[in-house]
């Protein structure tokens, strides 16, 4: 469906980490960041990988981005070509700087990221048990999906009109649908609402009843079908799926938190 819960999605950035860093140690002043969160080593004991210039590459550096073979010399190669650019005045300033400020912000948006999502603990039973029963809809209930991506919006409206109209829905799914269950019918087997709700689909969809209306997606646009609903035929993985979702939730909430503490003590505008 294209989407992931946000938690996951936020967790998987944090790999985005290492290569930013890669990035940050390969231009100078760069990889400026508080000594609090990296130790700063004396230069005398680091041991230097490569080196064009004044330019350096230490085995410490390295050893943040987790790089595997060859590392070395693409760095080098790297750096060559962004000296050779330099030396033949490619550079334009207000881009590098923009560049490093970037680097340095994901590089810190991630570790921020990285602590909330660590501080969020595992629901105990008793919560996960009790939000399962006061939302039964959603958490107790599988019904049977079937999708149809279009590739664009006027061909997804086009479709669900016909849809509407009486078409079969898995015939149309099979003949043209983008999606990777077009073969089978557009065939999604039985899921909860929650496992829904975590691929980053909206509420109307982990509560649907019949044909739902097109739903945008950055991979496409999205018909759903709800053809039967029956109880969890695995309670584990419907514990799970709760688990997550609940999980998730207390997530957003801690990172709506700290960006609105954040917001109160900053000036922020933003001009349009």
């Amino acid at each position: 469906m294209g989407k992931v819960s946000p938690l996951a999605l936020w967790i998987s950035a944090f790999i985005i980490a290492g290569v930013t860093v890669f990035i940050l140690i390969s231009y100078p002043g760069a990889g400026e960041t508080d000594s609090a969160t990296v130790p700063l080593l004396d230069e005398s004991e680091e041991q230097v990988l490569a080196s064009v210039g004044s330019h350096v590459l230490y085995a410490s550096d390295l050893a943040l981005t987790r790089a595997g073979e060859g590392a070395v010399d693409a760095w080098v190669e790297d750096q060559l070509l962004a000296c050779a650019a330099e030396e033949a005045g490619l550079e334009n300033p207000s881009v590098s700087r923009f560049v490093q400020e970037r680097a340095k912000q994901l590089y810190l948006r991630d570790l921020m990221i990285q602590q909330i999502a660590e501080s969020v603990a595992i629901p105990a039973e008793s919560v996960i048990f009790a939000s399962m029963q006061s939302s039964p809809e959603l958490f107790l209930v599988e019904r049977h999906y079937f999708q149809i991506i279009a590739a664009d919006s006027i061909l997804a409206d086009s479709l669900l009109n016909r849809l509407r109209a009486g078409q079969n829905f898995q015939i149309v799914a099979q003949n043209i649908s983008i999606g990777q269950k077009a073969a089978i019918g557009g065939d999604l087997g039985f899921l909860t609402g929650a496992e829904m709700l975590l691929q980053g689909l909206p509420m109307e969809i982990a509560l649907l009843d019949g044909l739902s209306e097109v739903v945008p997606s950055s991979v496409g646009w999205h018909i759903f079908q709800v053809s039967e609903t029956r109880a969890p035929a695995d309670s584990l993985r419907a514990v799970r799926s709760a688990t997550e979702y609940i999980q998730n939730q207390a997530f957003e909430t801690a990172l709506d938190s700290v960006l609105q503490a954040v917001e109160y003590r900053l000036s922020v505008e933003v001009n349009n």
